[in-house]
C-alpha cells in the first residue's frame, strides 16, 4: 500500500474462534500497519463493537455459529445494528461447499476468504477492498455488493441501479475526511441505500399483487398463492418502517391499506374474497402510478 496512507487508524474487529489464526491474522495486519485490530473469540464482544461503530473492517470466521454471523450480517445491511451499515466486511470459512458460499456471499459482504489461504493473499485482498470496494446492489430482498452477472444493459437489472456506497477503510486510510465528516457521508449513503430499498419493494408489491390476482382467477389458491400473501405481508411491514424516512412518504397510507387487505386474507388465506383482490388490484396499481411520479420528479 501507498506510504501515504494511515492503516494505523482504521478500525479492525476481527472474531475468530481459533487462537492460532486469530494471532496470525492480527499480527500480518499489524506488519502492514493496521494496527489497531480488536481481536477476540466472543461473538457477543464483536456484536457489541458493531452495534458502537468501532469498526471500518470486520473480519469474521462463520464456521462455527454461521446462521448467527450471516443473520448479524444482514442486520449490519439492513441498517439493524449500529449507525454504519457499510463496513468493509471479510467472511473467512473452511467449508467450500456451494451452498455455504452462496449464502454467505448473499448476505451482504464484501469477500469470502476460504481457508487455508496465505497471510500475503489475506493482506492483498484487504489492500483491494481498501482501494477498490464494488457498487451495491439493493433489491426487496438483498442489500449488497453486486453480484449479478451477464449484461447490464438488461432491463431487468435497470430496474435495479447499483449505488456507490462509502467506504471506511479507504476513507480513514487515506485520510480523506475526519471520523465526523465521514458521519455525514454514512448518512446520506443510508438515505439513498433506503430510498433504492423503498423502490425495490414498491415494485415487488405491485408485481405480487398481479400473481395474486392471476391465480384467485384461474381458482389456484394453493401453497404458492399462501408464499406471495406471506410476502405481500413482510413487504408491507418493511415499508412501513421505511417510507416515512423516504421520498415516498406520501404513499404510505396506500402501503398500510395493502398490509390490512393482506392481514384480512390471511385470516383465511386460501380462501380470499372477490373483492379483496380487486382493491388490492387497485392499491397496486395506485402504488404503481405513485412510484413513477416520484422518480420522475427526483
Amino acid at each position: 500500500m501507498a506510504s501515504s496512507q494511515n492503516n494505523q487508524d482504521v478500525r479492525i474487529v476481527l472474531f475468530d474462534h481459533d487462537s492460532d489464526v486469530r494471532q496470525n491474522l492480527k499480527s500480518s495486519l499489524a506488519q502492514d500497519s493496521f494496527t489497531q485490530t480488536m481481536a477476540t473469540a466472543g461473538l457477543k464482544t464483536a456484536q457489541a463493537a458493531l452495534y458502537n461503530n468501532e469498526a471500518d473492517l470486520f473480519i469474521v470466521d462463520i464456521d462455527k455459529e454461521k446462521d448467527t454471523v450471516l443473520n448479524l450480517m444482514r442486520k449490519i445491511r439492513d441498517h439493524e445494528i449500529g449507525d454504519n451499515p457499510f463496513p468493509v466486511s471479510v467472511a473467512l470459512s473452511s467449508d467450500p461447499d456451494h451452498e455455504n458460499v452462496r449464502q454467505t456471499i448473499n448476505s451482504g459482504f464484501d469477500l469470502m476468504l476460504l481457508k487455508p489461504f496465505s497471510m500475503t493473499t489475506f493482506l492483498g485482498r484487504i489492500n483491494h477492498l481498501a482501494r477498490h470496494r464494488a457498487e451495491f446492489a439493493v433489491t426487496s430482498d438483498y442489500i449488497g455488493p453486486d453480484r449479478r452477472m451477464g449484461n447490464r444493459d438488461n432491463p431487468n437489472q435497470a430496474r435495479f441501479p447499483m449505488t456507490i456506497v462509502p467506504n471506511p477503510v479507504k476513507i480513514i486510510a487515506n485520510g480523506e475526511m475526519t471520523r465526523e465528516a465521514m458521519k455525514l457521508v454514512i448518512q446520506k449513503g443510508v438515505t439513498t441505500i433506503n430510498e433504492r430499498r423503498v423502490s425495490a419493494n414498491g415494485h415487488l408489491i405491485t408485481d405480487l399483487i398481479e400473481k395474486l390476482a392471476s391465480k384467485h382467477l384461474l381458482n389456484e389458491m394453493d401453497d404458492k398463492f399462501l408464499l406471495y400473501t406471506r410476502k405481500l405481508d413482510s413487504l408491507s411491514i418493511d415499508m412501513n418502517k421505511r417510507l416515512k424516512r423516504s421520498k415516498f412518504a406520501h404513499i404510505g397510507e396506500l402501503c398500510e391499506s395493502v398490509g390490512d387487505v393482506v392481514q384480512r386474507m390471511l385470516e383465511t388465506p386460501l380462501q380470499p374474497l372477490s373483492k379483496d383482490i380487486e382493491l388490492l388490484q387497485n392499491l397496486g396499481r395506485a402504488i404503481d402510478r405513485a412510484f413513477e411520479t416520484g422518480d420522475s420528479e427526483a
